[in-house]
Parts: structure tokens; C-alpha cells; sequence
């Protein structure tokens, strides 16, 4: 594990043990409420970077099993310890690291048998991500022979003021190198669709980019 992963590490697990995780907003994001129009009844949601668990839980309790992938483990020790509070909730969580590609294929090893086409999320994810990891995200949606929603910040959104501040790890994206990625692997992007008014955050109004993607036959 290089040390850029480590430092990453530890910065998401102190700022979801920290206070800081505090101002997070608990309600669904505007993101889960647009895909959740999209979705199978009681499709398989598979959410990657769930943070405070908001949106898997908002999933979770539409009916929807989920299962949560997080890098940072005091992340997943709380949305694991509150699905276990709600055992009729089918959710589970558990720590994936995006950029391990052998941990990446097991855990889609262990997806792929639970029934039906799944949903790969990723809301404010993968401008977090190195290339590496966002290259493992498609595939784990690849081989899960489903669909890939995402939201990430654009280039357009660099040098603007951030509330959660610029510390953040954030890689500004150009929509068009993600699909262009998709489209490598396999994938058809039916939706793009990319500006301001969809991630709005009191003071905040970022630039961003929604991809819908499928690899369904």
C-alpha cells in the first residue's frame, strides 16, 4: 500500500470519527432521491464511498437491499452498528479499499450471488479517487453485469470555496474521460448530464456531472 493511500486512509477514518462528519446532512441526498426514479423495484444497491450512510440507508428502507463499501473503518463500524439496529433493514457494510483490485474482484465475487442485476453508487466518490480506484469502480460495475450511477465534481468546480474545505482529495474530473472509460470497458452511458442546482449545499452550488451507465444485455 502506497503511502498517498495511507495518508488517505487515515484522513477519511479521523473525519468520520471526528467531528467534523457532524455537519454531514443525515437526509438523502438529491442524488439518491433522482436514481432512485431509475431503479428496479428492490434491485440490489451497491453503494462504494457511503460516508454517513445517508443514502444506503434511504435505499435500505425503500426496500432495497444494500450492501456499502467504505475506505474508512470508523465509517463502517458506525453504518454496520446501526444496520444491526434495524435487523428487518436488509443492509450490510464493510471496508473496500477501490484501489486494491484483488479485494475489488473478491468482493464482486461475493455480490455476483446475490440475486438480480445491481446498482453500482457513487455519489461524491470518485473525484476522491485516484485513477486506479475509479478504473476498479467500472469494473466491479462490469462484472456485476448492472448499472453504475455516479456524481462527482467537474473541472469547473476547481478554485471555487468548498464548506467541508480543500482538503478533501478531490481529483476534478472531465466527464467526458469517465465515459470515455466506461465506454473501454464495456459500458453504454445513457445518461450525462452536468451543471450547477444538482449538489446544493447551503452556500455551496458545485459544478457537477451525473453518469448513468449500463452493461445490461
Amino acid at each position: 500500500m502506497s503511502t498517498t493511500v495511507d495518508e488517505q486512509r487515515r484522513y477519511w477514518d479521523d473525519f468520520y470519527k471526528g467531528d467534523r462528519s457532524a455537519n454531514v446532512p443525515r437526509d438523502p441526498s438529491a442524488f439518491a432521491t433522482w436514481v432512485a426514479d431509475q431503479l428496479q423495484p428492490e434491485q440490489l444497491i451497491v453503494e462504494c464511498g457511503f460516508g454517513n450512510a445517508r443514502d444506503s440507508f434511504w435505499f435500505a428502507h425503500h426496500g432495497h437491499a444494500v450492501r456499502g463499501f467504505d475506505f474508512a473503518n470508523s465509517a463502517v463500524a458506525a453504518a454496520q452498528g446501526a444496520a444491526e439496529a434495524e435487523p428487518s433493514m436488509d443492509a450490510r457494510f464493510q471496508v473496500l479499499d477501490l484501489s486494491d483490485a484483488a479485494a475489488v474482484a473478491s468482493a464482486a465475487a461475493d455480490l455476483s450471488g446475490l440475486a438480480g442485476p445491481a446498482a453500482v453508487y457513487g455519489r461524491f466518490l470518485i473525484h476522491s479517487l485516484e485513477d486506479e480506484g475509479r478504473h476498479n469502480l467500472i469494473e466491479l460495475a462490469k462484472s456485476l453485469a448492472g448499472e453504475i450511477y455516479v456524481e462527482f465534481r467537474t473541472g469547473k468546480d476547481a478554485g471555487q470555496k468548498h464548506l467541508f474545505g480543500d482538503d478533501h482529495y478531490r481529483t476534478y474530473l472531465d466527464p467526458e474521460t469517465v465515459v470515455s472509460e466506461i465506454a473501454e470497458r464495456g459500458g453504454t452511458v445513457t445518461v450525462l448530464e452536468q451543471g450547477h442546482g444538482m449538489a446544493v449545499y447551503k452556500s455551496e452550488d458545485p459544478h457537477v456531472a451525473r453518469i448513468v451507465a449500463s452493461w445490461a444485455d
